[in-house]
């Protein structure tokens, strides 16, 4: 089965179709979507409209979805607290149920979901260094982790020496998954991108195949931008659609 799996949409509207069209001519038969899936961007309940009609949906919690009915912590930065309480005006009580609702962690077989890590999942880490892997590992129990959180593309992987290793994907490239080795793989993000390509990001999952393969599409974020203007919302998480960071 190919299995799309999907995070950090950010209430992007082109990018998130662009990525479901996208996944339903490669056959994705079921939808993942891994969290924070309103913030920053101007199209939170179109966004949540498609989201919840997507096929055979697993979907987690992620920190921004949190903030909805959940003080954010001192860190937070104005713009973001603003954009939440914005967001939270303009979704039904259909879809804030949606979103109040979600675990942390999705279990299913042998893969493991969450949004930051499977270890202590609401501290909402940023996985970004190898050594941050293991405790991720071991608190999943599955030989497959899928998070997001980061915005950046990654597969980590650990040795049979028991050393963790990093790899860059290549769009549209498969990456082979050994039975006999455990992974957290950061699927990127579709709604905003940072490692520099502002193209959305997802996984497609072939759990037959036993492979990943991540890819890279071009959408319409000059519309994406004017609409988070047009909105009142920072002129930041518009600008910074263009370069991926």
């Amino acid at each position: 089965m190919r299995i799309a799996i999907l995070s950090d949409l950010h209430s992007n509207l082109e990018a998130l179709t662009r990525v479901c069209e996208h996944a339903a001519a490669l056959g994705a038969e079921r939808y993942v979507c891994l969290g924070d899936f309103i913030g920053y961007g101007a199209d939170p309940a179109p966004v949540l409209e498609r989201v919840m009609a997507l096929p055979g949906l697993v979907a987690v919690r992620g920190n921004h979805d949190e903030a909805l009915f959940r003080e954010m912590g001192r860190e937070a930065f104005p713009e973001i607290r603003r954009a939440i309480a914005w967001t939270r005006e303009r979704l039904s009580p259909v879809q804030l149920n949606f979103l109040d609702g979600l675990p942390l962690l999705v279990h299913d077989g042998r893969v493991t979901y969450a949004h930051a890590s499977a270890h202590q999942p609401d501290a909402w880490e940023y996985l970004r260094q190898p050594d941050q892997i293991p405790a991720c590992l071991e608190a999943a129990g599955t030989p497959m982790t899928f998070i997001g959180h980061v915005h950046v593309p990654r597969v980590f992987y650990e040795t049979a020496a028991g050393a963790v290793r990093e790899l860059v994907p290549q769009d549209g490239m498969a990456v082979p998954l050994s039975v006999s080795a455990r992974y957290v793989i950061n699927v990127g993000s579709v709604g905003q991108p940072r490692d520099g390509n502002n193209a959305a990001c997802y996984v497609l999952y072939d759990n037959v195949a036993h492979e990943v393969t991540f890819h890279r599409l071009a959408y319409d974020y000059v519309t994406t931008a004017r609409k988070i203007r047009d909105a009142g919302l920072s002129p930041f998480f518009a600008e910074r659609l263009a370069y991926g960071r």
